[in-house]
């Protein structure tokens, strides 16, 4: 069997395709959004989905990794798992709701009116559903039917923004119009799991409430991690809305928009490799570390290069897609790029704790995270997007240190301490000097750079890399 009939080659690469469509998609409607709703209408869209995610975590309550980690190992208990896990979605969503509309009671001077807030509400749903949905459906390693759900329905999506005519597109018509469709991907999804896997496996009786406390003991910590986890990535966006103002938000996002391809790689990367790893973590540990290094070393080197070259092109990219009104986020971005390949680091040591079932050890370390990095992010704010950007990066670096050493031992003689002083030296020492020595070369000049700085890495990873992807990083 070839690596490309492997189950996660194909799984990789049916999300990662359909995805990378997908952003490329979202990136053509957010041209067309942030150029007819400007920095402020762009920044309160933003806003509304930004606030989606975050009482999402509430009506998730940590329960997607737990749920997929059960069914990876118990196929069986799928029909069961998922009504026992809708059954504490049902209360789960019902408080993220409450929380949401607490909020905007509480502090009606800065947040949502209530047609935006009934937006919001639908969106929390819609969210929760899809992400139990898809929880089950992943635990089989079927990942196929997410991505062309999603490809499809963003199809429609960019369909409806280039319809709105200029003089209907308003921020609530905008909202409104990305709610249904939401919707509609959700149904649709529902439909697909019910006639292709949950008809397959035979209904388990529910202990009474002992099966509901065993997924709720797991996704405790789950939760705690989700929670800081929001406090380390959304929140810190949302006090732009207090500290600076709500077209920051927009801009910030704009960051997010162009990075989001980068980063879906990476999320359906380790989305694709979890049931695996979680597998050798009991089965094999000594090929399991490997395969973790050899993963570390893709996503460090795929992630300078990206940065780099971003650097080379940065205002030309902002100015081309967005205009002069978004300019500033050429330098936002940069600083962006530098944290996503931290924030990949991070990504892969929670995959590994996960793995290895060390979810307290996670949820500690999101909680000592989030502590450590909240002042930073508050004082960051005050000096809007770029300073939000840059005190993202100055708390990754902070917070790596222990991180870093917890992993590195897990790992064992694999991480090296040379090993980790020439990572983090080469990303640091990279994103300071891209940010402070501005390129200011000739468009073709810039272009070569470029090629050859492909050539250099992709050469490595292919003279390097390759040979252990081909003959161990795939095999089961």
């Amino acid at each position: 069997m070839t690596i490309f009939n492997n189950k996660i080659i194909k799984n990789f690469s049916v999300l990662t395709g359909t995805n990378l469509l997908i952003q490329v998609l979202s990136i053509l409607s957010s041209i067309r959004v942030a150029r007819q709703l400007q920095p402020e209408g762009y920044g309160l869209f933003n806003l509304v989905n930004l606030q989606a995610s975050i009482f999402s975590i509430i009506a998730a309550y940590g329960l997607r990794i737990v749920v997929i980690r059960h069914i990876a190992r118990n196929k069986q208990d799928a029909r069961k798992i998922f009504t026992v896990s809708n059954q504490i979605r049902l209360i789960t969503t019902t408080v993220a709701i409450l929380f949401a509309i607490g909020y905007a009671q509480i502090n009606n001077k800065q947040s949502l009116s209530s047609i935006y807030l009934f937006a919001l509400v639908l969106l929390i749903v819609f969210q929760s559903f899809w992400d139990s949905i898809e929880s089950v459906s992943f635990g089989f390693e079927k990942m196929q039917p997410s991505g062309i759900i999603n490809l499809i329905l963003t199809a429609v999506w960019i369909v409806e923004i280039y319809l709105i005519p200029n003089s209907k597109f308003t921020v609530s018509t905008l909202l409104y119009a990305f709610v249904i469709n939401q919707g509609v991907k959700t149904i649709i999804y529902y439909i697909w799991l019910r006639n292709k896997i949950l008809i397959n496996i035979s209904s388990k009786k529910i202990e009474g409430l002992t099966d509901h406390k065993l997924l709720i003991n797991q996704s405790n910590f789950y939760f705690i991690l989700a929670v800081f986890t929001a406090i380390q990535n959304q929140i810190p966006i949302l006090l732009l809305q207090f500290n600076s103002s709500v077209d920051q938000i927009g801009l910030f996002n704009l960051g997010n928009r162009i990075l989001s391809p980068l980063q879906m790689m990476l999320s359906m990367l380790l989305t694709a490799l979890f049931p695996m790893l979680a597998r050798l973590a009991v089965d094999n540990k000594e090929l399991f570390a490997q395969r973790v290094k050899s993963l570390i070393n893709i996503i460090a080197l795929t992630g300078i290069w990206g940065a780099l070259c971003f650097a080379l092109f940065s205002r030309d990219i902002v100015t081309l897609l967005y205009g002069n009104a978004y300019i500033i986020s050429a330098n936002v971005i940069l600083i962006q790029c530098w944290f996503t390949i931290l924030f990949a680091i991070f990504c892969t040591i929670g995959t590994v704790l996960s793995a290895l079932d060390k979810q307290k050890l996670l949820a500690t370390l999101a909680i000592i995270y989030g502590i450590v990095a909240a002042p930073i992010f508050y004082y960051g704010t005050k000096y809007g997007a770029t300073g939000l950007a840059w005190a993202f990066v100055i708390a990754a670096f902070i917070n790596m240190t222990y991180h870093w050493i917890i992993f590195s031992n897990l790992l064992g003689k694999h991480i090296s301490i040379l090993y980790s002083i020439f990572l983090f030296s080469t990303i640091g020492l990279l994103s300071f000097l891209s940010y402070f020595y501005k390129i200011e070369y000739s468009l073709p000049i810039r272009v070569f750079i470029g090629i050859l700085l492909s050539i250099v890495i992709f050469g490595y990873l292919y003279k390097v890399e390759y040979l252990k992807i081909k003959n161990n990083f795939y095999r089961v």
